[in-house]
């Protein structure tokens, strides 16, 4: 890990970082795709990147998010790991509407297959399919029927808090 100038030079993760940690606190998405994409980082149109949301410095240009991806706030994408034997360098892929949950993580080399949902502070160390639901540390992928995932609005919330023609309150 002292060596890491030698395997990735010294000016460009400089720089990666001050960009990295100034679009972190962007709260507007274009300006902070916008300056993902300038470090090399494939951005597909409608993506949603978190505030906090921290990318690899040493290697931004092998993240790839698909179009209308979700990262949530605080998330952590990884394209390198240090080991005793050397560095482990390996490109992320998110896929197109993928969701991945706050304070997660992604470990390199990890491919997050399209419209699949990864739950908030899970650890992905391993490739998650077109489709599926990933959750824990490690993440592991669940065998929900889809289903089984209840929705918030509920028919008798609905017809409690009906949407106002007016701004006036209307009595329950």
């Amino acid at each position: 890990m002292y060596e890491w100038t030698k395997v990735f030079g010294l000016l460009r993760p400089m720089a990666s970082a001050c960009v990295i940690f100034l679009g972190r606190y962007v709260p507007w998405p274009g300006l902070k795709n916008g300056m993902l994409r300038m470090l090399g980082c494939r951005i597909g149109s409608f993506a949603a990147v978190g505030l906090g949301a921290t990318f690899d410095i040493f290697r931004p240009d092998l993240i790839s998010i698909g179009k209308g991806a979700i990262i949530g706030y605080n998330v952590t994408i990884l394209t390198h790991e240090f080991r005793p034997d050397g560095v482990y360098v390996g490109a992320v892929e998110i896929g197109d509407g993928a969701l991945v949950g706050a304070n997660a993580t992604v470990l390199a080399g990890v491919r997050i297959g399209a419209g699949a949902q990864v739950g908030a502070g899970a650890l992905v160390t391993r490739d998650i399919p077109a489709g599926g639901r990933a959750f824990g540390v490690p993440a592991r992928l669940t065998e929900e029927a889809s289903g089984r995932w209840r929705s918030t609005r509920t028919a008798s919330f609905s017809r409690r808090y009906r949407k106002a023609s007016s701004w006036r309150r209307r009595p329950t």
